[in-house]
């Protein structure tokens, strides 16, 4: 729930107040971009320029939907605008590491396989467009329904399915085709 009084005192530009707000909603923000983004260093520069991004918007913020979603709209934007850059596509992601020094030999293979199929899932992600990704992401992965993909990207219901369905299509045919994904695709059965 939105907090009226919060609300009008970011409106108003007070720094105490945009600090509350950001910190309630940044971990989810952060959540959204990096899987929209992939595990790069786009994700924290991403949440930056949405924060940016919403700090000079706030002043004409009309309370229509959420803080979340309207943030959530204004982190799938930055998200895309970085999906577009052509030289995204040349950087070398970020290396996973492990949390824990003392991990058993099992689950280090297991973290490690896990680790591949991401880097291997990202890599199929980066082969779609970037308005099918988003779509894809935020409907397949974050669970958003239709309507709310929609919204959160600003387009038609029609154009919204159409680029999830497409998506969809390439990444089982690309995936099928991959020792490592084809297993998430079968349902486990190779």
């Amino acid at each position: 729930m939105d907090d009226p009084a919060l609300i009008a005192a970011c409106r108003l530009g007070e720094r105490a107040a945009l600090g509350r707000l950001f910190a309630l909603h940044t971990p989810a923000l952060e959540r959204l971009l990096a899987r929209l983004l992939g595990p790069t260093a786009d994700v924290d520069d991403a949440l930056q320029l949405t924060l940016m991004a919403a700090i000079r918007a706030m002043p004409a913020f009309r309370g229509e939907a959420s803080v979340r979603t309207w943030l959530g709209r204004i982190a799938v934007h930055q998200a895309y605008a970085l999906l577009r850059q052509p030289e995204r596509r040349r950087r070398v992601p970020l290396e996973l590491v492990p949390s824990a020094l003392h991990v058993a030999p099992v689950d280090l293979e297991r973290a490690r396989e896990a680790k591949q199929r991401l880097g291997r899932l990202y890599e199929l992600l980066d082969s779609v467009s970037a308005k099918q990704r988003v779509a894809f992401v935020l409907h397949v992965i974050e669970g958003h329904s239709m309507d709310e993909v929609t919204a959160l990207m600003g387009a038609s219901l029609p154009a919204t399915k159409s680029r999830v369905m497409w998506a969809r299509r390439q990444l089982i045919r690309k995936a099928q085709r991959d020792p490592l994904l084809a297993e998430l695709v079968h349902g486990g059965r190779s």
